[in-house]
């Protein structure tokens, strides 16, 4: 391979690869392009839940006996598209749990 071909294959005109021309699509719908760059919070951020990327859910925490104890109260989503809402404590263990909705 030469260095032309290379740079050809690093940098490309071709109209279909301008950021401008990309869409995002939730359920065949087109959807703002911040929606996409995330997972959809169903406003769980303003209710004080962080997305975990490494579990992939939304938690939040709550504490008590002056944040002695804690426990998770998380929302995932299912590969089906259905929400489990868990409640995690005790030694990780999930002690709570119930499919919703939404979240």
């Amino acid at each position: 391979m030469s260095w032309w071909n290379v740079n050809e294959w690093l940098y490309s005109k071709d109209p279909k690869w301008d950021p401008s021309h990309v869409t995002c699509t939730v359920d065949d719908e087109l959807v703002d392009m911040e929606e996409c760059n995330g997972p959809l919070d169903y406003g769980l951020e303003e209710q004080g839940y962080k997305y975990d990327n490494g579990n992939d859910w939304w938690q939040r925490e709550w504490t008590t006996n002056k944040g002695r104890e804690s426990i998770l109260e998380v929302y995932q989503q299912l590969e089906n598209g259905e929400w489990n809402k868990l409640m995690i404590g005790y030694g990780d263990r999930v002690f709570y749990e119930e499919k919703v909705d939404k979240p």
